[in-house]
C-alpha cells in the first residue's frame, strides 16, 4: 500500500501523510478511503478484500471490471464470504503504510493484522499512486471538499511558506459546499473551517465549477476571467497557494521550469533604461474635463497645461519592480498569457501613438499648441519606456531590445481586427494624411478626434482604470500600478488638451462640430471592440475579470459625452456609438456567483 515519495516537482504525498499520521490520523485515513475507488482500479480484475479500521469501520473493496473499484461499507469482523483477505489496522498505521513504512514492522508490533489469503495482499503494491482528487473528479466519484481543504495544512511543505504571512478564505457554494480559512505564517500552515472576515484574500465559487476545475473542464484563468471564481483581496497570496497545491500534487513541474527560466531572464535584463528603485511623486490634478473627479473651474489654457506637465513630470527608470518580478514568477503560464495580452496592448499602443504624434507637432496651428504637443510626445515615449522596462525586467520577454519586444507582442498576441482598425487603418492613416497636408485644419481636427478623443479618451482611459483598479484591489504588481497611475495622470492632461483645442476650433468654426460627430460615428462602433478579450466572440455582451461589457461601454460613453458637452457638441446615443448595451453604474467589479436556490 506504499506510495512513492513524490518530492519537489513530483509532489509531497509521503511527507504530507506522515505529518497527518502524527497530528490527524483520522483525516489521513478518510482521505485514503475517499481515494480507494480510483486507487484500486489498477488491481487485478476480480480481486476483492476487506479493510477494517479501528474505531472507524470496515469496507469491502472489489475490482470487478468497471472503470473504478467498488467500495462498500460492511460490518467489522464479518466472514470473508469469498473476499481474498482482510486487513485490520488503525488510522495512523494506515497513513504510515501509505507514506512508505515497512508493513512487516507494523505486523510484528501487532498494529497490522491479516486474515485470509495473505499472499493475495501482495497485489496491493499495484494500488495507483495517482488517485488524487483530480482523478476522482474525472471518474465522477464522490469528493468531500472538507477533507481536501483540511489536508492542505499538511500537503503544503512548510519550507515553501518561509517569508510569507497571510490568510485566505475559501468558500464553495451550493450542495455539499462549505468554507475554510488557510493560514500561512512563515513556515507553518493551518486550516480551520469557516471563512475569516479579516482574511487577506477570499476565493469564492460554486462547488459545481470547483469540480470542473478538478476535472480540467474549466481552466483556472478562464474561471477568474469569466467571474466563475470570485477573488477579492491579495491575488498574489491566492496565486501562491494555488501554485503550492499544484506543487504538492506533482503537477507544477512545467511552471517551476518556466519560473526558473524567467527568473534568469529577469536578472539578465535588470537595470534596463538606467532604472532605479525609487519613484517620484507628482501632482494629482487631472486636467481632463471628462474625469468625474475634475475640480470645477473650467478648461485650462495651453500655457496652464504646459505648466501642469512640468509639475507632473516623473521618471520611468525610477519605478521599483522588485515585488512585481516575484508576482510574475508565481503567476501560472495561462494567466501570464492573459496579462501579457492586456499589458502588451498598451505597450505596443504607446509606441504607436508616439510615432504617429510627430506629424501633429509639425502641423500645429499655433505655437502654444506646438508647445503642448511637444510635451505629449515626450510623455508617450516615456510611457513606452515604462512598459518596455516591465516587459523586459518583469515579464522576461525573450527579445533583446525595444523594437524586438514590440514586434514579438504584436505578431504573437495582437491579432484582433479592431486593434488594427484603430491603430493601422485609423490613427496611422490620419497621421500620414496630416503629414501630407499640414495646413488642412479639417484634417487636423479629425486627427485630434482620432487621437485624443477616441484612442486616448474612449479606449485607453477605461482600460487603464480597470487595470489600475484590479492591480490595486488585489495587491498585485505594485510597481506597475504606480507607473500606470502616472501614465493615467498624463493621459488626463492629453485629453484635456484635446477638449480645449476642439472647443476653441468649434467656437471659431462652428461647422467643425459636424466633422467631430462624423469622425466619432466612423470610428467608435468598430474601434470600441478593442475591449473584447481575445477568447470572446460576442462584442455585445461578455464578462472579463469582474466587469460586464455594458459597464465598460457605459463608462467610455459617459466620459466622452461629458467632454463633448464641454466642447458644445451633441453626439448620438450609445446605441449608435457603442458595440453593445451600456450600464452607467461604473467599473466596480461585480459578482456572477449566486447561492443556488435549494430544490
Amino acid at each position: 500500500m506504499a506510495t512513492k515519495d513524490r518530492a519537489g516537482d513530483e509532489g509531497t504525498m509521503n511527507a504530507a501523510l506522515r505529518r497527518m499520521a502524527e497530528s490527524e490520523p483520522e483525516l489521513a485515513a478518510r482521505l485514503m478511503l475517499q481515494s480507494l475507488p480510483a486507487a484500486a482500479a489498477s488491481l487485478p480484475n476480480g480481486l476483492s478484500y476487506r479493510l477494517e479500521l479501528d474505531e472507524l469501520g470496515a469496507w469491502r473493496v472489489a475490482r470487478n471490471g468497471r472503470r473504478h473499484a467498488q467500495v462498500t461499507e460492511v460490518s467489522p469482523g464479518e466472514d470473508l464470504d469469498g473476499d481474498a483477505f482482510a486487513i485490520q489496522t488503525d488510522a495512523r498505521t494506515l497513513a504510515e503504510l501509505a507514506a512508505g513504512r515497512n508493513p512487516l514492522t507494523a505486523m510484528l508490533r501487532g498494529r497490522l493484522r491479516l486474515r485470509g489469503k495473505a499472499r493475495k495482499a501482495v497485489a496491493l503494491r499495484h494500488l495507483s499512486q495517482d488517485a488524487g482528487p483530480r482523478e476522482l473528479a474525472r471518474m465522477g466519484l464522490p469528493l468531500d471538499a472538507d477533507l481536501l481543504y483540511r489536508s492542505l495544512a499538511y500537503a503544503i511543505e512548510p519550507e515553501w511558506t518561509l517569508g510569507y504571512s497571510f490568510r485566505i478564505a475559501y468558500e464553495l457554494l451550493g450542495d455539499q459546499g462549505g468554507a475554510w480559512t488557510i493560514s500561512v505564517d512563515d513556515g507553518s500552515v493551518s486550516c480551520v473551517r469557516g471563512a475569516a472576515d479579516d482574511a487577506d484574500a477570499s476565493v469564492r465559487m460554486r462547488r459545481s465549477d470547483w469540480l470542473k476545475l478538478l476535472t480540467g473542464e474549466l481552466d483556472p484563468t478562464d474561471a477568474t476571467r469569466l467571474g466563475l471564481t470570485e477573488l477579492e483581496g491579495d491575488v498574489f497570496a491566492a496565486t501562491l497557494v494555488g501554485r503550492w497545491i499544484d506543487r504538492a500534487e506533482g503537477v507544477d513541474g512545467p511552471e517551476l521550469d518556466r519560473e526558473a527560466r524567467q527568473a534568469r531572464r529577469q536578472a539578465k535584463l535588470a537595470g534596463s533604461w538606467g532604472s532605479a528603485v525609487n519613484g517620484s511623486g507628482a501632482s494629482s490634478e487631472p486636467g481632463d474635463p471628462g474625469e468625474s473627479k475634475r475640480q470645477p473651474g473650467g478648461l485650462m489654457s495651453y500655457e496652464q497645461l504646459y505648466a501642469l506637465w512640468e509639475r507632473q513630470n516623473w521618471r520611468a527608470h525610477e519605478l521599483d519592480f522588485s515585488v512585481d518580478r516575484e508576482h510574475w514568477l508565481a503567476t501560472p503560464s495561462d494567466a501570464q498569457v492573459d496579462t501579457l495580452h492586456s499589458f502588451g496592448s498598451f505597450y505596443v499602443g504607446e509606441e504607436r501613438v508616439t510615432a504617429d504624434l510627430a506629424p501633429f507637432l509639425l502641423a500645429a496651428p499655433s505655437g502654444e499648441v506646438e508647445a503642448f504637443l511637444a510635451t505629449q510626445l515626450v510623455d508617450e515615449m516615456r510611457h513606452a519606456v515604462f512598459f518596455d522596462r516591465f516587459m523586459a525586467e518583469v515579464m522576461a520577454l525573450e527579445a533583446d531590445d525595444l523594437r524586438s519586444r514590440l514586434r514579438k507582442i504584436e505578431e504573437e498576441l495582437l491579432t484582433q481586427r479592431p486593434w488594427h482598425f484603430l491603430f493601422d487603418d485609423s490613427l496611422r492613416d490620419i497621421a500620414d494624411r496630416i503629414k501630407a497636408q499640414p495646413d488642412d485644419l479639417k484634417l487636423f481636427v479629425e486627427g485630434i478626434v482620432t487621437y485624443h478623443m477616441v484612442t486616448e479618451g474612449v479606449l485607453a482611459m477605461p482600460g487603464q482604470r480597470i487595470l489600475i483598479q484590479y492591480t490595486g484591489d488585489h495587491k498585485i504588481y505594485p510597481g506597475f500600478n504606480k507607473g500606470f497611475r502616472l501614465v493615467e495622470q498624463d493621459e488626463h492632461r492629453h485629453i484635456a488638451f484635446g477638449v480645449r483645442f476642439l472647443k476653441d476650433v468649434c467656437e471659431a468654426r462652428p461647422e467643425m462640430k459636424q466633422v467631430i460627430v462624423d469622425r466619432l460615428c466612423e470610428l467608435l462602433p468598430e474601434a470600441a471592440k478593442v475591449f473584447v478579450p481575445p477568447q470572446e466572440t460576442n462584442s455585445r455582451a461578455y464578462w472579463s475579470y469582474g466587469q460586464h461589457s455594458s459597464q465598460v461601454y457605459g463608462f467610455a460613453y459617459q466620459a466622452l459625452n461629458r467632454r463633448m458637452k464641454m466642447i458644445g457638441v451633441e453626439i448620438p446615443g450609445p446605441e449608435e456609438l457603442m458595440p453593445g448595451p451600456v450600464d452607467f453604474s461604473g467599473l466596480d467589479e461585480r459578482s456572477r456567483i449566486r447561492e443556488p436556490t435549494p430544490a
